[in-house]
């Protein structure tokens, strides 16, 4: 009989640690899961010329929170607005960008392309808004140059391909971002991301 109570005594115990390993290993991968989405969630980061989103709060939600101008900047009493040619790293044509600065400071950009690529005809449009921000300071292997004035805008871009009377549409987020200099001249970019992991830079 008491042989029999020991072994009855010692069957609950071994279940009951058995549940508490599983607990512990379920909580292990809960957390491990948690860890990987938190880390595969966040958004890619780098220059502002490539990964333009890292600064996306410099577009003011009002007019009256843009930074204008300083002094050795370029002026915005009158409204500024120019046309650049864009081209992919490999030196080809990627179409024009249209650039009008307010003297509020407020930004409106376009891009229209049309070229063959992958064997498919390809037409772009986009249009894009935001500001200017003198707070943002350009660097580059030179080092810093504080007379020239950061603009960046975001909105949407519009793909058409065609092929051999086939077509198919389609788009994404579209970032036109860049550099003013007292006169007049600019660099910048054109970040396309259909999402932020695949995204093309289109720079002049």
């Amino acid at each position: 009989m008491v042989r029999h109570r020991i072994r009855s005594a010692g069957r609950p115990h071994t279940r009951h640690g058995n549940t508490l390993i599983l607990i512990v290993v379920i909580a292990l991968f809960a957390v491990a899961a948690v860890m990987y989405f938190n880390a595969s969630g966040k958004e890619p980061a780098g220059p502002v010329e490539e990964c333009p989103w890292v600064e996306i709060e410099r577009i003011a939600e009002d007019i009256s929170m843009i930074n204008l101008p300083g002094d050795s900047q370029k002026s915005l009493e009158e409204p500024i607005s120019f046309t650049q040619s864009i081209k992919s790293d490999e030196g080809e044509n990627r179409g024009r960008i249209t650039i009008e600065i307010d003297p509020s400071g407020l930004v409106a950009a376009s891009w229209k392309a049309k070229y063959k690529e992958d064997n498919l005809e390809k037409e772009f449009n986009a249009g894009c808004s935001g500001n200017v921000d003198s707070t943002m300071v350009f660097e580059d292997e030179n080092g810093v140059d504080e007379d020239k004035l950061f603009f960046l805008t975001q909105g949407t871009f519009i793909l058409q391909a065609f092929k051999q009377g086939n077509a198919r549409a389609g788009g994404g987020q579209a970032y036109i971002v860049g550099w003013l200099s007292p006169d007049g001249s600019s660099q910048g970019s054109l970040v396309l991301a259909p999402d932020k992991k695949t995204t093309k830079v289109y720079r002049w």
